[in-house]
């Protein structure tokens, strides 16, 4: 595919995560093949790139480190210019991209939580997974303080995201020490009073969302027993059974949970309340799977002296404090579930839910609330769902599909919405910009007095936490907020 103009091409990606990161890549790619030129504004909120990889992944995932590296590689590419700290719909508007660029990708990602939708969700002690992966994270506007003094709390969601929270809850200052976690998160940790951490699923086991790879993980961390409900397994539900069968996931998860049941069983240990029960007695720390159950009501009190859990730096919540969550028992009815009408209440101090991520809307883009996406036909951005495409602009990533997949799901997705753009360009479809030169862009932000975060003050940055990092023994320690890096990065452009 070759472009008949003699001028870059230019195109903004706003949201620098790995779909944003991606889409520049391809990009690039297309440019190397066809000996075009290209330049890509890469936007984001944030000072610092990379989005979902950096603060929403947990931090005692080494593997991640394989793929930051490859994304860094690919923003040090000089047609990339990274422009941090700039907020998309007051810093620079669409009107502005549109003006400046041929076309504008929008990769913002999926952060905010989507909420389950039952009462008790405002007492104090009640997190969206959100909001606690941020803080251990290290994300730059995070809050700095996070209570950790719950004894027992539950994770109500079975995706990989569950299985995080549910791990860093129960892990130690020391079992994180090698990870990259900013200073402040590290001292939060050394508060950790949890003991047992429940992971609820409303299905069962074969309908469950997290990969084998993180579900084995659970069992490596020292000082925890995982506890399975052997009744829970689901190995009378012909609809479960074939499932497994014919999805190879599903069979593997299968096979660790009931591996988990048959040490317990090997064990003497009858059920989940006498193995949870042995492992408290030996001092160890439980993460129980409980399986087949709807939460229908978070439990509180207005006592504070019942609460062992406060919200993270902030008052508490005049509805009173968590003190347990209310499940009712599902059972399969060949194509989904049934609600049973038998309840249980599960004393808890905390209930953290991860239900799912949401993407929020962009100002001037065209977004579909049901959804939480930029309504869109193979990334290309329509009007209104089921709409018109409108020239020019183009989504990938969560705020394009939901919040599904694995982050390597990203390439193929920014992929296909490249493709599309690139064929909307070799058609004649993308709108010339009125001013193309790329020093516009900066002149602009300059005018508006945006402290943007450019590459080199990024590179300081970077370099900085690598710094601390090893100055500790570890390859990298984040800075701890937004002021700190706009400090480093801003003292290393002023003196350059």
């Amino acid at each position: 595919m070759t472009w008949s103009s003699t001028s870059p091409l230019r195109i903004a990606v706003v949201g620098s995560g790995p779909a944003g990161v991606f889409a520049c890549d391809a990009l690039l790619t297309w440019a190397d093949k066809n000996e075009q030129e290209v330049v890509v504004d890469l936007f984001d909120t944030l000072p610092v790139p990379f989005g979902l990889l950096r603060h929403g992944v947990a931090p005692d995932h080494p593997r991640i480190k394989g793929i930051a590296n490859n994304l860094w590689e690919i923003g040090q590419d000089p047609r990339i210019r990274f422009l941090g700290n700039v907020h998309f719909g007051t810093d620079i508007t669409l009107d502005d991209v549109r003006r400046h660029h041929h076309a504008v990708i929008f990769a913002t990602g999926a952060l905010a939580d989507r909420t389950m939708g039952i009462p008790g969700e405002d007492l104090t002690g009640a997190y969206g997974a959100a909001e606690f992966v941020t803080w251990y994270d290290g994300h730059p506007d995070a809050h700095p303080e996070w209570n950790l003094t719950a004894k027992r709390a539950a994770v109500v969601g079975v995706g990989n995201v569950a299985l995080d929270i549910a791990r860093m809850l129960v892990r130690t200052p020391e079992q994180l020490e090698a990870t990259d976690i900013p200073e402040h998160v590290r001292t939060g940790f050394g508060a950790t009073a949890a003991r047992t951490v429940s992971v609820i699923g409303r299905r069962g086991p074969a309908w469950a969302k997290f990969t084998t790879l993180e579900l084995r993980e659970m069992e490596k961390v020292e000082g925890v027993t995982v506890v399975v409900e052997p009744s829970d397994l689901d190995d009378d539900d012909p609809a479960a059974r074939s499932h497994r069968e014919s999805d190879r996931r599903a069979g593997q998860i299968h096979a660790v949970l009931q591996k988990w049941a048959e040490h317990q069983a090997e064990a003497g240990h009858t059920t989940a309340d006498d193995a949870e029960a042995a492992a408290l007695a030996a001092g160890q720390k439980v993460v129980r799977f409980r399986f087949n159950r709807a939460p229908v009501e978070i439990l509180g009190s207005a006592d504070s002296s019942s609460a062992d859990s406060g919200s993270p730096g902030a008052a508490d919540s005049p509805s009173g404090h968590v003190t347990g969550l209310r499940l009712e028992r599902t059972e399969p009815d060949g194509t989904g579930l049934r609600m049973t009408g038998e309840t249980e209440d599960l004393p808890v101090d905390a209930v953290y839910s991860a239900v799912g991520y949401r993407s929020a809307a962009l100002e001037g883009v065209p977004f579909d609330d049901a959804s939480a996406t930029i309504p869109n036909e193979s990334g290309r951005v329509l009007d209104a769902p089921d709409g018109q495409p409108i020239p020019g602009l183009f989504t990938a990533g969560w705020i394009k599909r939901g919040p599904s997949g694995v982050i390597g799901t990203n390439r193929s997705c920014a992929s296909e919405s490249v493709t599309e753009l690139l064929a909307d360009l070799e058609a004649g479809l993308l709108p010339d910009p009125e001013s193309p030169d790329p020093q516009s862009v900066r002149d602009l932000l300059e005018s508006r007095g945006v402290a943007v975060v450019d590459g080199p003050a990024w590179a300081a940055i970077d370099a900085r936490e690598k710094s601390v990092g090893e100055a500790a023994g570890r390859e990298r320690t984040k800075l701890s907020g937004r002021d700190e890096m706009l400090e480093v990065g801003f003292a290393a452009r002023t003196s350059s």
